[in-house]
């Protein structure tokens, strides 16, 4: 398989999670640290912003039980880069983009996406459906 290049929006999003994810205390934190870049670039951004998901926390959400983080940062930044690249390829893009990064984190953490989503009024589904729509739209 031929390498994807990165869009410019996917290589900022990379960039700015990979110098935040060190500094992850739980699984949980590094989603958070994952969202705050996905939330203002591309594709991605567009979705999330859609969706109403902002930097704060929706009052009277709790958080659950701490995982502590499995993995080292840079590793995790490649899986997740690895799982992005193979996301675009499948969908026939010229070009790694934010929306794949999104889809990437969303499948790499699962439960934990879904409890920062919850925290910030979101909904998976509902995302994915727009994601849907604007990578259809942009195709």
């Amino acid at each position: 398989m031929n390498a994807i290049c990165l869009s410019r929006d996917a290589m900022t999003v990379l960039g700015l999670a990979g110098t935040a994810l060190p500094f992850a205390e739980s699984v949980d934190d590094e989603v958070e640290r994952w969202l705050r870049p996905l939330r203002l670039y591309g594709e991605a951004g567009a979705s999330l912003q859609a969706l109403g998901i902002g930097e704060a926390r929706v009052e009277g959400t709790t958080d659950g039980p701490q995982q502590p983080v499995q993995t080292a940062p840079q590793e995790t930044l490649a899986l997740i880069t690895a799982a992005a690249s193979r996301i675009a390829a499948e969908r026939g893009a010229a070009t790694v983009g934010t929306q794949d990064i999104l889809t990437a984190v969303m499948r790499h953490y699962g439960e934990a996406f879904e409890r920062a989503l919850n925290r910030h009024s979101g909904d998976s589904a509902e995302l994915l459906e727009r994601l849907t729509a604007r990578s259809g739209a942009s195709a």
